[in-house]
């Protein structure tokens, strides 16, 4: 149990001893009263009754050890976050084999959970056995990236690897030595790298990963709404099941009488693991005389990168060549019919209500988002009713009669995403999206980052060196191919979502 689960456990618990206290029966009395007088304030005896409740329930001994408990985990979580925060720059002195797992349950006395066995919070342990363990800062953290007081000079990850791969140097050896025991400690290493017997140091430092994340996640937004598993450690292929024959239920005739039997029948996906790479030009003169700070311009611009080309393989992937088979790929998704015009905002709302009908109809649950394309998210925003008044505004200003708010539509999430194609059929068309975002699968290493970065060659006659970033992947929306339904795509020329004007 996590201490997030645990916390919401003992809050929960705080919450049924408060209101089966017998003194709780006099707030649900001013409740009442105020509810019958129309939603009325209390009085000032009413509120002196619930206030002399609330202090004789707070003074219950069992609520009383309840909240003693609930201040302790979220001291406990407190101290996580300061963890966290300090494994990014620094780590511990100790070995590795000097840690241990604590799990925590509803009445842990956090004074003697672990019986003395070291604690693991964030990668890292608080004593092990009777010493201490001290804690240094890690050899590449923010503060030495540009730190020219240090005795070793501002530290550069991505110099050092450049240092060692092509002039061998034995001091950034060292340093990336050093790193890659740090990742290990920290478990920053994929299983799947590991499997490879791949280098440690090459992972990129942790407070590089917390700074690109915002801008990865950023660049790939249909990505971010899917369901999120973790990918299988080995293989380039792997199977999940899908059923093909469900169970039966029916209402028995009469008593005695067999009841209806049906056999299910389950099939395999295949699926495969595909690999997003990406290079990066960087002259020899940025590496050798530029800031240490270059470090998080480069990974950011890599790990951009490699987030779009993930998004749009989710789109679009066409399932050969290595890729995976994409959403607009996939054998079974429903399609709305034509446009017979040119689209309007009542004819596209008409499609999208269809849309969810479709969805709920067949996968009998209702879909969750829609992806557009921006110019189509911009092209509804951009509706007028008669009187010049926007159709679509925000939920703040307490609309009436509006096509959709903050961009939602029939309570779809619109999911705004460049990656989407905009030139599909006759009309050209933008296409959208309808999908329920639980019934699709983004199986990812790690925290889907690109996890390492490899110096492949170099072009000697222009002073460049290539940077090389990859990580590995699958997908499927194939599992329930009618909990999506593309608009679009299928109509005559000029008709349909074809490009707005503004």
């Amino acid at each position: 149990m996590t201490l997030d689960e645990l916390r919401a456990q003992v809050e929960q618990q705080i919450e049924q001893a408060r209101q089966s206290h017998p003194q709780y029966t006099q707030i649900r009395a001013v409740q009442a009263a105020c509810l019958a007088g129309g939603g009325r304030q209390p009085t000032s005896a009413e509120s002196e009754r619930v206030r002399a409740a609330v202090e004789l329930i707070d003074a219950d001994p069992h609520v009383s050890r309840l909240r003693t408990q609930l201040r302790a985990v979220e001291s406990e979580a407190q101290r996580d976050e300061v963890d966290a925060a300090r494994a990014a720059v620094t780590t511990p002195t100790a070995a590795v084999s000097a840690y241990t797992t604590t799990t925590y349950s509803v009445g842990d006395d956090r004074s003697s959970v672990g019986g003395g066995a070291s604690q693991q919070r964030a990668g890292f342990s608080r004593n092990a056995g009777d010493g201490v363990i001290g804690y240094e800062q890690r050899t590449y953290n923010p503060d030495n990236a540009n730190n020219s007081l240090d005795r070793e000079g501002p530290r550069s990850w991505l110099k050092d690897l450049y240092r060692m791969n092509v002039h061998n140097d034995e001091g950034a050896r060292i340093r990336l030595q050093r790193h890659a025991r740090e990742v290990e400690v920290n478990n920053e290493q994929t299983s799947r790298a590991l499997s490879t017997g791949s280098f440690a140091g090459n992972v990129p430092p942790q407070y590089l990963l917390d700074l690109v994340a915002p801008v990865v996640r950023a660049g790939r937004p249909f990505a971010n709404t899917v369901t999120n598993l973790p990918l299988p450690e080995t293989g380039m292929t792997f199977n999940i099941p899908k059923g093909t024959t469900g169970a039966s239920v029916a209402i028995q005739s009469t008593q005695n009488t067999s009841v209806s039997s049906t056999d299910e029948v389950w099939g395999d996906l295949v699926l495969p693991v595909a690999t997003a790479a990406g290079q990066q030009d960087v002259s020899r003169q940025s590496l050798e005389r530029g800031a240490a700070g270059n470090d998080a311009l480069v990974f950011m611009d890599l790990a951009g990168a490699y987030a779009v080309n993930l998004d749009q393989q989710l789109l679009s992937g066409s399932g050969s060549s290595g890729q995976v088979l994409g959403v607009l790929n996939t054998s079974g998704v429903l399609q709305a019919t034509a446009y017979t015009a040119a689209a309007t905002v009542q004819t596209f709302y008409s499609k999208v209500n269809g849309a969810v009908s479709a969805i709920t109809s067949s996968r009998f649950l209702a879909p969750t988002h829609m992806a557009l394309a921006p110019r189509r998210s911009s092209w509804l925003s951009n509706q007028f009713d008669n009187n010049g008044r926007p159709l679509v505004v925000p939920s703040s200003q307490a609309p009436q009669n509006a096509v959709g708010v903050d961009k939602e539509l029939l309570n779809l999430h619109q999911v705004v995403d460049p990656s989407m194609p905009v030139a599909v059929g006759s009309g050209p068309e933008d296409l959208v999206i309808v999908y329920r975002a639980a019934d699709l699968i983004l199986f990812e290493d790690g925290d889907g980052m690109p996890r390492e970065l490899r110096f492949e060659q170099t072009l000697g006659n222009q002073l460049t060196v290539k940077l090389v970033s990859y990580g590995y992947f699958g997908f499927t929306a194939a599992r329930y191919p009618n909990a999506v339904q593309i608009i679009g795509g299928n109509s005559a020329a000029g008709f349909g979502q074809v490009a707005p004007t503004f």
